[in-house]
């Protein structure tokens, strides 16, 4: 076993229980598991396609086809700007000074873009303007850049194009942007939920992750929000950032107790070797944490170890316990309102109905098929100019895939899996027979990350803390 790895396992505050995970990774026969821990992207929720070099058309056909058996469908516009980049980010983003006169026209060609886009969709795929949209999201970067004028025209094209007669409609902000005239701009509009990334209440970490907003502004978007009339106001948190103790994580959650926040999403950071470069849909760069001159140098702070995570992780489960319930894995919502409704559409086992993602590296699916788009704003506008829809890949999902994908994203919401609920969406077909879940599940009871009563499988409490784990490594399709 790496010792490397090992190390930083076995790195814990001494103020704090060793954390409950620590004796399964340090044995030997869980290598797989510590390795995929120590290098996990944070919230790496992969439902992957088995089919390479899938033809476009049948993507299409696909959707079609499951957007008019699903009830109800997940929409979400991705908007790429931002105004400055976070040292942890992977997402395709344009850097622009908002008030640039320039950067009007690239606010304007955006939204144009993102409409040619979603009318090209709304040609492929004919049943999509009138299937119910669940819920619309409006995420980023951040799309709290967007004038006023821009937004609008956004708005209108969508509500006047779509299927919004029980849609709720969420809007993912930045703290420094989320003004109290914007909020009554997103209140007018029609945006009942709001959700933008703290990070952290200390401005220390804040600062040390790259991001240019404050602890109070954090505060000010959350009670202006308020005082608005939006009751729905979720916080994301990362822990294991930069020169963060497992002391600073019990201060952000005492924090969000305090605020009685409705939703809180709190994600694990990847490990300071994968910090190195970035290697998510950005494609590979030095990292800003380790340039020379940067915050590791200059300000000697470091990451803490896999062990003080694991502790960070079990404090955020042990303090949040008495009043949020986690659902899918690191969101939490107040026991009295309703989890994720865009999470629960595409992952809860008695729907997983499609999404459908318009904008710069959006990812689309459904039960058969998924696309994700160009990551690459030139190509992307390039695609539109020429009349090509803007997908850069398109895979297909086999029979059996589909059976193991629905049991992974069930399993990913923490609810315990009910065989026949899954017989339901596959014909009868048990989750027990499928030949990649079936032998999956012995060696999980066995290493006791799940039980099995009758038909019920239910992750034990170091299932939950390593779902994502678990969902990663250990369905092996080579089986089949």
């Amino acid at each position: 076993m790496n010792n490397e790895i090992l190390n930083s396992l076995n790195a814990i505050d001494t103020n704090y229980p060793v954390p409950r995970v620590h004796d399964f990774l340090s044995r030997p026969e869980n290598t797989t598991f510590l390795e995929y821990v120590f290098k996990d992207p944070f919230g790496c929720h992969v439902f992957p396609g088995d089919i390479c070099s899938y033809p476009l058309g049948a993507f299409f056909d696909d959707m079609d086809r499951d957007i008019k058996q699903a009830k109800q469908i997940h929409l979400w516009a991705y908007i790429p700007t931002c105004r400055y980049r976070c040292h942890f980010c992977q997402y395709p983003t344009i850097t622009l000074n908002p008030q640039a006169i320039s950067s009007q026209a690239v606010f304007r060609d955006l939204v144009a873009y993102n409409i040619k886009e979603a009318t090209m969709w709304l040609q492929n795929v004919p049943c999509l303007a009138h299937a119910e949209v669940g819920e619309f999201n409006i995420f980023g970067g951040t799309p709290s850049l967007l004038p006023e004028p821009e937004l609008r025209c956004l708005m209108d094209f969508y509500q006047g194009h779509f299927n919004f007669s029980v849609a709720t409609m969420r809007f993912e902000g930045e703290p420094g942007t989320l003004t109290k005239q914007y909020l009554q701009l997103l209140k007018e509009l029609g945006f009942t939920k709001i959700s933008f990334g703290a990070q952290a209440f200390d401005d220390r970490i804040i600062s040390a992750c790259g991001r240019m907003h404050s602890a109070k502004q954090c505060l000010d978007a959350i009670f202006n929000a308020r005082e608005i009339g939006f009751d729905w106001v979720s916080v994301d948190l990362i822990y294991g950032m930069l020169g963060q103790s497992v002391d600073d994580v019990k201060y952000d959650i005492e924090k969000i107790l305090e605020l009685d926040l409705s939703h809180v999403v709190c994600t694990k950071l990847h490990m300071e070797t994968l910090l190195k470069k970035r290697t998510g849909v950005s494609g590979e760069r030095e990292s800003l944490w380790q340039k020379k001159g940067g915050l590791i140098n200059i300000r000697k702070m470091n990451f803490p170890g896999l062990g003080k995570q694991y502790q960070m992780r079990e404090l955020i489960e042990k303090h949040l316990s008495s009043g949020y319930l986690e659902h899918p894995t690191t969101y939490f919502h107040r026991n009295h309102q309703h989890p994720e409704k865009w999470k629960g559409l595409v992952t809860d086992l008695d729907k997983q109905y499609p999404e459908v993602a318009i904008g710069l590296g959006g990812s689309s699916k459904c039960a058969r098929a998924e696309a994700i788009n160009i990551t690459s704003y030139r190509k992307y506008k390039e695609a539109l100019d020429e009349n090509y829809q803007p997908i850069e890949e398109s895979r297909g999902v086999s029979p059996y895939q589909r059976e193991v994908n629905a049991f992974k994203m069930a399993l990913s919401t923490l609810v315990p899996v009910v065989d026949n609920v899954f017989r339901q969406r596959f014909e009868g077909k048990s989750f027990f027979d499928n030949p990649i879940i079936r032998p999956t599940l012995r060696t999980l009871v066995d290493k006791a990350l799940v039980t099995i009563d009758r038909d019920v499988v239910t992750l034990t409490s170091n299932g939950v803390t390593l779902v994502e784990a678990v969902i990663n490594t250990q369905f092996v399709t080579s089986e089949v």
